[in-house]
């Protein structure tokens, strides 16, 4: 996400060689990846790592527990130097949905309040990677508000992990949408697609033929073998 706005105007510690930031992506993604290798572990009768994992879940989890804006209603990334939030948001402060510790108030809030916001993440072409209310959605140029199959993906599989099936439903149906104007219509499969229009040949900087584009029908499969149609 080299150029998202969520990372515009943070500085950077040279003596910790990290951004200022704590993200809700990244720490959901750890924790996503802690249960992955838990199960793992499991399969392979590797018992012995299996507590070290859980222990650095159960951090990830206490650290995300704090990144929680209660007046925004949505995990925001964090200022580690100000310990301000940040609500220039993308669809992977939906990745806090991996985590364990949620109660229901605060996932309802997460969907109604951001999901549905036809200001930010909601519409006919989604997910954009920056909010629509952002100043740099419009520029629609990399990861400053097009649509990009991996962020559809993993949210769709954070979604479903909190058994949002309502969610994982129009999710998926909104990412088939996206992906079969540009297949039927060019036989493409983008890099990235127009959170406007939902093009994906009016730029430059989306490939034609990309592999994780795929993961968008891919999301529409796996939703109908949940749904068992």
């Amino acid at each position: 996400m080299d150029n998202s706005p969520m990372y515009d105007d943070i500085p950077f510690n040279p003596e910790t060689n990290m951004l200022e930031l704590e993200d809700v992506g990244l720490t959901g993604l750890y924790i996503m990846d802690c249960d992955a290798l838990i199960e793992l572990a499991g399969i392979l009768n590797e018992t012995d790592c299996i507590a070290e994992l859980q222990r650095r879940k159960a951090i990830a989890q206490q650290g995300l527990d704090g990144m929680w804006d209660e007046e925004y209603g949505f995990f925001c990334n964090r200022r580690t130097d100000t310990g301000e939030f940040s609500r220039r948001i993308s669809p992977t402060n939906f990745y806090a949905l991996y985590s364990d510790h949620l109660d229901c108030d605060r996932i309802r809030r997460m969907l109604d309040e951001h999901y549905y916001n036809e200001e930010e993440f909601y519409g006919e072409w989604m997910l954009p990677s920056t909010a629509r209310s952002d100043p740099a959605f419009k520029d629609q140029e990399y990861w400053r508000g097009r649509v990009w199959a991996p962020l559809n993906f993993l949210t769709y599989l954070a979604l479903r992990k909190q058994g949002c099936a309502e969610e994982c439903w129009d999710l998926a149906e909104k990412s088939e949408h996206i992906f079969r104007k540009e297949w039927e219509e060019h036989r493409h499969i983008h890099e990235n697609y127009n959170a406007i229009t939902g093009e994906g040949c009016d730029v430059l900087s989306s490939d034609k033929f990309y592999h994780w584009g795929a993961l968008l029908s891919v999301i529409a499969l796996m939703d109908r073998n949940q749904r068992g149609g």
